[in-house]
């Protein structure tokens, strides 16, 4: 058994959650990445299956996508990663901390 759980940096959650899917122009196939081309048809946010826990302690689950990414700093000066991210199936918004995010995808993101 390790002394240490691994860790996932938060750019493998950037990678996780900041993805688009389009129709690549050239050739009419559904490709998915970070930036579509000009020519790409049907752009759309990758869905994903997050759980994560709430500011009051709860834990929630569902499928988002994600809409925006903002750095709040805090009374410190350090800084946090917040998402918006919009629930498709109730068409709500909400705003959350890298740091709470527990899954994504079925991939665990343990957080020191």
């Amino acid at each position: 058994m390790p002394r240490r759980q691994p860790t996932m940096s938060w750019q493998d959650v950037r990678k996780l959650l900041e993805r688009f899917s389009w129709i690549d122009p050239k050739t009419g196939v559904r490709v998915t990445g970070f930036n579509p081309p000009q020519g790409a048809r049907e752009i759309r946010r990758k869905r994903v299956f997050i759980r994560y826990v709430t500011l009051d302690g709860h834990l929630e689950e569902g499928v988002v996508e994600n809409c925006k990414v903002y750095l709040n700093n805090g009374k410190n000066g350090h800084g946090c990663h917040q998402r918006l991210l919009l629930w498709p199936d109730s068409g709500q918004f909400r705003r959350i901390c890298d740091i709470l995010i527990l899954e994504i995808d079925g991939i665990r993101i343990i957080s020191q």
